[in-house]
């Protein structure tokens, strides 16, 4: 805390700050008391007016006092500090002679404000007055605190002190006095804020800017720099000779004020390079990338060169001239430090107005899924927009300059790369989203930062992730063994409860041996002792027991058991649970809807087949249905949906040379996802002839309709000339749908 409050009192723009509203509650306070009213008189119509105005100007030039700290003018500097003196002057004497009584409080805030004024003007300027100001109204301050009490002069005497004390330590003339902009040996010089830096400090004069300080002549000009926010202040000392080649100290000072001044002007169009990012993810940003109903996310198009057009390109060039003349003096690592600060404060400002700012994710949070959303758009946006343009502007500038480039632009990027890292790697289970951000995006990561263990860990994650689908998935989206082998159970279950009662009933004679062996011969011959791919009911307990969340309580699993309608419904549960957690395994969403309908419609055969309806109960085998049928219309969304979006068209105001050309380019794209789509979903499997027609006849219904009436729009327009661009007609479309889920 300390050190923040160090390195705010060294920032210009607070002490501007304090300059202006100290002038402004002194001149306020000022014209309401009674030394004022002694002085001037009744207040008049114009002397509100002259008032007004000096007033106004008196804080408007505190609050630019900025513009003054390079002037080197020694014959402004002595007329400003005589005006000051005279001034000064001429009102103790009015004062004194004019004002007997006690002070006012307006008297006395008036002065508390024009010394802090004062004080601030000593840190901002160099003319020669603003020292004499302070120790004026300090005194002032004093005396009138004495009129009021004696003893109050230990509070007077308290402030001055304080006010003093705290010049002095920020002070950065040694003790000899400030001597002026004198042509002598040592300088020193402060490049950047006013922060002071930390650590050991080895013969280094802090100075406040570009100011240089007097010291004892040598036979060569030493230069001190000193950079901030550095970790420890390094003294930078070394003898320069023009005459042994090293740039004589002018040089090296008017080449530190160009590139510092390069760089501010360069951040000053932060807020339009940021609004030009904000416009070109604009429809990314609005889209739900991690809802399951998000037919499609737009693309993210990278543009690298955004950034450098972006900003004023003279600017870069004399940004790029001007890293040049620091390198070859020898100030090449503080140079990276200076700019390497400022694009990172630009990489973290950026995701900020972008409202994806980094944020601790716990399992606490509410709105957990909205802050894993902003996570993946964050990391998408990083390594795609953000890193590839701060890679072109670094390249731009930097190139020729020094050699170890990718080094350097790797340390910009690796803190915000590593925080996005970070946040996702503390996240206990990742969804299959973010399990596809990472693999897309881990390399361009990698790319761009230092080989650290979070890259590491999340690369070992991600390789766990993948061997576990290679284990699950089934390619085609066909009948997982799971499925299989939970049917197989669950029809042991219902096959030695029948034999059971058939048994009961022959040996009660209620049905004859010939009827006993008929029955269970029909139970013994299903279809799942077939499919089953080890019809070993150990092995299908042991699955129910690992999916189990309380394991200690099924270690002991038998038939008996199993036979409970409890324990049924757990391992449907368990099932249903187990085929949605792997069809969002699936990088392919379409995919992945059309295996769960094959399971689905698998069980339902197999409970009709095998009779098999009043384990699973009426509700059940209805939500199933519904399920199925869910899953169907997300398909035909998914992979159907945007190519028939492709064959809509409003035409009615448009000329027909125009809307020609636009539905050529249309039925070019269509016919591109439609093949495209037609080979890879023909090597999808369908569980049985059944299931495969009613989705064939359901991608009809919806793309047929479309494509008929836009062939006949398209004719229209085109005439004979049409055919040269139909690459199939009616007929042949579907013969093309026809080949569609062949794999069994």
């Amino acid at each position: 805390m300390l050190f923040k409050i160090q390195s705010w009192l060294h920032q210009p723009k607070v002490w501007r700050f304090v300059c202006f509203v100290s002038s402004t509650v002194g001149l306020i306070c000022y014209a309401f008391s009674s030394s004022f009213n002694h002085l001037i008189g009744n207040w008049s119509w114009w002397k509100i007016f002259l008032y007004i105005l000096f007033s106004f100007l008196i804080s408007l030039s505190t609050l630019f006092a900025k513009t003054w700290e390079y002037s080197n003018s020694r014959c402004l500097e002595v007329h400003t500090a005589f005006s000051t003196l005279l001034i000064t002057s001429v009102y103790s004497f009015f004062l004194d002679k004019d004002v007997k009584q006690k002070a006012d409080a307006y008297s006395l805030v008036s002065c508390v404000a024009f010394a802090i004024m004062s004080l601030g003007l000593s840190r901002l300027s160099q003319l020669g007055f603003e020292v004499d100001l302070l120790y004026f109204f300090c005194a002032l301050l004093t005396v009138q605190l004495m009129k009021i009490k004696l003893w109050f002069v230990t509070v007077g005497g308290a402030f001055s002190y304080s006010l003093i004390l705290l010049r002095s330590n920020l002070d950065f003339q040694p003790r000899s006095g400030y001597h002026g902009l004198q042509h002598q040996d040592h300088l020193v010089v402060e490049i950047g804020s006013h922060s002071q830096p930390q650590g050991t400090n080895h013969s280094v004069t802090q100075v406040d800017s570009t100011q240089t300080v007097m010291a004892s002549s040598q036979p060569h000009p030493v230069i001190d720099m000193v950079w901030p926010s550095r970790g420890t202040r390094h003294s930078a000392s070394q003898v320069v000779s023009p005459q042994e080649g090293g740039a004589p100290p002018e040089n090296i000072y008017g080449t530190k004020e160009c590139f510092m001044g390069c760089i501010e002007a360069l951040k000053k169009e932060s807020g339009s390079v940021i609004r030009a990012i904000s416009m070109h993810v604009d429809k990314y940003l609005k889209a739900n990338v991690v809802s399951e109903d998000q037919i499609s996310v737009p693309e993210l198009h990278g543009d690298h060169n955004m950034l450098v057009d972006s900003l004023s390109s003279g600017m870069i060039s004399k940004l790029r001239e001007n890293v040049k003349k620091m390198v070859s003096d020898g100030f090449v690592h503080e140079c990276l430090h200076v700019y390497s600060n400022w694009r990172r404060e630009f990489l973290k400002e950026s995701l900020w107005t972008l409202g994806l700012q980094d944020q601790e994710l716990n399992t606490e949070d509410t709105n957990k899924t909205e802050k894993i959303e902003r996570l993946i758009k964050a990391m998408n946006i990083a390594a795609r927009i953000l890193f590839p343009n701060e890679k072109r502007l670094f390249n731009r500038v930097f190139r020729g300059s020094i050699s170890s480039g990718e080094f350097h632009f790797r340390e910009l990027c690796t803190e915000l790369a590593t925080s996005l890292l970070n946040s996702a790697l503390a996240l206990a289970n990742w969804s299959h989203f973010m399990r596809n951000t990472l693999q897309e995006l881990i390399q361009e990561f990698e790319s761009c930062t230092f080989t650290n263990i979070v890259v590491q860990l999340i690369r070992q994650r991600l390789s766990i992730y993948e061997a576990l689908e290679d284990l699950s998935l089934i390619p085609s989206g066909g009948i997982h063994s799971i499925t299989l082998e939970v049917m197989y159970c669950i029809y042991l279950v219902y096959r030695n409860r029948e034999i059971s009662k058939l048994s009961l009933d022959l040996k009660e004679g209620k049905i004859t041996s010939s009827v006993y062996k008929a029955k269970v011969s029909i139970l013994l011959a299903s279809t799942l002792d077939a499919k089953s791919k080890n019809g070993n009911k150990l092995e299908v307990m042991y699955y129910i027991k690992s999916l189990d969340q309380n394991r200690e309580n099924n270690l002991g699993l038998d038939l008996d058991t199993m036979i409970s309608p409890v324990c049924i419904y757990r391992m449907i549960e368990l099932l249903e649970s187990s085929l949605e957690t792997n069809s969002k395994n699936y990088k392919n969403t379409s995919l992945g809807y059309v295996f769960i309908m094959n399971n689905r419609r698998f069980i339902q055969v197999e409970t009709k087949v095998n009779r098999l309806g009043p384990t699973f109960g009426d509700d059940w085998l209805h939500k199933n249905t519904t399920k199925f049928r869910e899953n169907l219309e997300l398909y035909l969304r998914s992979s159907w949906n945007k190519i028939v979006d492709l064959l809509k068209l409003d035409l009615n105001q448009l000329e027909p040379s125009v809307a020609a050309e636009l539905m050529k380019d249309k039925l070019y794209w269509f016919n591109e996802h439609f093949d495209e789509t037609c080979n890879i979903q023909s090597a999808w499997s369908a569980c049985d002839e059944e299931l495969r027609e009613q989705i064939i006849k359901s991608i009809e219904n919806i793309l047929l309709p479309a494509y008929g009436s836009f062939l006949g729009r398209f004719e229209e327009l085109l005439g004979k000339h049409a055919y040269k661009y139909i690459k199939y007609g009616m007929f042949e479309l579907q013969e093309q749908l026809n080949k569609l889920f062949l794999l069994r």
